[in-house]
């Protein structure tokens, strides 16, 4: 199929749509880490573990990649514990990704063993965020 026509905004427009997106992302991430800060649970995801230390409250965070580069990056406990906070932080920046898209993570080095025992760490905000693109973006 041919076209004949003037083409030259359609790249400015192709930016707009990727700026939406990847703004969207970054709205969904925000919302979701403090999901988990506040994470009391669901009806997927209903055990919460004793919250003892508020490490692993503290230590959610989110990172938009955009064309292989973090555009955005957040964890929710700035300022309460600076220790979960760095720990999420270095994850996020150092850890590989291999696509652009909306990464959420929890750096303590023991969430994951907590979530594997059951517990709500980032269940519920990963629930959302796949809830959210789905609803806000596709």
């Amino acid at each position: 199929m041919e076209f004949h026509g003037d083409i030259s905004g359609l790249d400015e427009l192709e930016r707009q749509i990727e700026d939406v997106y990847f703004n969207r992302l970054i709205e969904i991430g925000r919302e979701a880490i403090r999901i988990a800060h506040n994470a009391s649970g669901t009806k997927e995801y209903p055990r919460i573990y004793q919250n003892h230390t508020w490490n692993l409250r503290n230590a959610p965070g989110f990172c938009v990649v955009r064309n292989g580069k973090i555009i955005a990056l957040e964890v929710y406990g700035k300022g309460s514990n600076m220790e979960a906070v760095q720990n999420t932080a270095y994850y996020l920046q150092y850890h590989s990704k291999e696509e652009d898209g909306l990464y959420l993570a929890d750096g303590m080095n023991y969430a994951s063993f907590v979530q594997s025992k059951g517990f709500d760490v980032l269940d519920s905000a990963i629930q959302y965020a796949k809830r959210m693109v789905k609803k806000k973006i596709f």
